[in-house]
């Protein structure tokens, strides 16, 4: 190790040692305009010693100040190069340029303690990381007028902060894309981000659908102000999210909350951005995720069952006729649906399989339980249909249903029929592929109330299946006397068409409309104890009290 205790290196001069350079306390190297010192091995300034760089130090090995280390022409640069994996810690001194242009990207420079910038970081190759899973303290730390240049895919993994913050306009931080800029109220003084891919250890908590890299942010002072964040990922990091779907997401004590608006997405370049984030929103840890999840779900209605095992798709000239049957249709209460689901004239016709409507929820209370899961906690929800092997499908008539949802968890999942008892599932486990699946045709796959007056749904004739109860006229989530008393009024006024009223599905409404309704009725005692109820009905499993419990 070569020790220096006084050197000047003059303009246009370079010196060349392969060696390690060592400055001991007391000991002095000045490097003039022009001049470079280049270094093949590490360079450590000890305390009391002294670095005036007005020139270029090139360093192939560590770079270690703990003493001073100065430029008297704001014109220095620490140029960080070589095929060795080394570390930088800049100390309590300013560099004011820094290059790191390593032999190759696998070649780290890795902070040993927090390292400051002045004027500009040029990152052309190699792997700069402050070290954020072993050392979370150390940052990389400049002021806002620093510029940061990148080379096309490289990236500062760890923390980034930027000092001397102002309201207004977009900075960059750990590379070309993970962008910040605040308005309003009264700005931070500086703005920190931890940006840490999935090759670094970037994974969010949890484990649900998720971009592996992780996103946190901090600041200084600042009250009201909102903040636009721009979200930079690769594509190796997708996993089984689809790209242009891609939102940014929030841990909100220990839940995964969606921010689905207002969204930006740029797949060629890699970023999702956002805006107007809270004080209170930047304070939690960030990711990006897909929320986009496909309901597996199969359910048959008893209205429809026909003993071969399957339902009878009777109704497709009746949803075809006058266009009624064409928007989805779940928009009234208790429903109170507002999507925008239809399909043009002759779907129906093309699909002969269709047997009605179907209206998918996903609920997630916060303690978990599904006497919790009220219409307060739906999540998503979307209009599909049921086709006649019991298969819940979307718009498109074959693949199953899938929509957006705000938060990721345990969910139940509701499915909701116009005139039969809507039912919900247990309790399902999140997973990281975006799927819940549940089989209705299964009782143990359903819940059941505490002394519910019946079975949430209803073991259809000759089948093993089970399916949703079926006798709802007035959908008010019970099936009593009052339906059948509207079924027989509907038929005693000849009603004809797309009707509340045709329990059985058919087209029609008749007898044996009546008769399913009332022996749906006739079944009330099938349930937990009591196992008669002087009142007789059967009512939805679903917690929500959707109507009057008519006696």
């Amino acid at each position: 190790m070569k020790k220096i205790s006084f050197l000047v290196c003059s303009t246009l001069v370079a010196l060349v040692m392969n060696a390690q350079l060592k400055v001991t306390s007391g000991a002095t190297i000045t490097i003039t305009g022009g001049a470079v010192v280049f270094c093949g091995g590490d360079v450590t300034n000890d305390a009391g010693g002294t670095i005036t760089n007005n020139g270029k130090l090139e360093v192939q090995g560590s770079f270690a100040n703990a003493g001073t280390y100065n430029t008297t022409t704001a014109d220095d640069s620490l140029i960080m190069s070589g095929a060795n994996n080394v570390t930088l810690n800049g100390g309590s001194s300013v560099l004011t340029n820094l290059w790191i242009i390593k032999t190759a990207a696998a070649n780290e420079v890795k902070l040993a303690g927090t390292t400051l910038l002045s004027g500009k970081l040029d990152y052309d190759e190699g792997n700069f990381t402050t070290d954020p899973i072993t050392n979370p303290s150390f940052l990389f730390s400049a002021p806002v007028t620093a510029t940061f240049d990148f080379a096309a895919n490289k990236e500062i993994v760890g923390r980034v902060r930027r000092t001397g913050w102002s309201n207004g306009a977009m900075r960059i931080f750990n590379q070309a894309n993970m962008q910040v800029t605040t308005a309003g109220g009264t700005p931070p003084t500086d703005f920190t981000v931890t940006m840490i891919p999935q090759s670094a250890g970037g994974d969010p908590t949890g484990t649900e659908r998720e971009v592996k890299r992780k996103f946190q942010f901090a600041q200084t002072g600042g009250t009201g102000f909102t903040s636009d964040i721009r979200y930079p990922y690769i594509d190796g990091e997708l996993n089984t999210n689809t790209e242009g779907n891609l939102v940014p997401w929030q841990n909100v004590t220990a839940v995964w909350n969606g921010k689905l608006t207002p969204v930006t997405r740029d797949g060629a370049t890699n970023y999702v951005s956002t805006t107007g984030l809270t004080t209170t929103e930047i304070a939690n840890e960030w990711k990006l995720a897909d929320p986009n999840y496909t309901m597996n779900a199969t359910a048959f209605l008893r209205g429809a069952w026909n003993t071969g095992g399957f339902m009878n798709a009777s109704l497709i000239s009746t949803l075809e006729a006058g266009g009624s049957g064409l928007l989805q249709v779940f928009n009234t209460p208790p429903f109170n649906y507002v999507g925008t689901e239809s399909v043009s004239a002759g779907f129906f016709t093309a699909h002969p399989t269709i047997v009605d409507w179907a209206l998918v929820e996903l609920r997630m209370p916060a303690d978990g339980l599904p006497a919790s899961a009220t219409s307060a906690t739906i999540v998503g929800r979307r209009a599909g249909f049921f086709l006649s092997n019991g298969t819940i499908v979307g718009l498109d008539g074959a693949t199953p249903i899938s929509f957006d949802i705000s938060k990721q968890g345990t969910a139940f999942i509701v499915i909701r029929h116009r005139n039969h008892l809507g039912v919900m599932s247990n309790a399902i486990t999140s997973n990281a592929t975006g799927f819940y699946n549940n089989d209705f045709r299964s009782l143990a796959n359903i819940y059941k109330p505490v002394g519910a007056p019946s079975d949430p749904v209803v073991l259809l004739p000759s089948s093993g299946n089970y399916g949703f109860w079926g006798g709802d006229a007035n959908k008010n989530g019970i099936v009593n006397a009052t339906d059948v008393s509207a079924i027989k009024n509907a038929i005693a006024a000849s009603t004809t068409g797309y009707s509340l009223t045709d329990v059985t599905l058919s087209g029609t409404i008749n007898a044996t409309d009546v008769s399913l309704t009332k022996a749906t009725i006739a079944a009330s005692g099938t349930g937990g104890a009591p196992a008669r109820q002087s009142i007789k009905i059967v009512k939805t499993n679903i917690p929500d009290p959707i109507g009057p419990e008519e006696q």
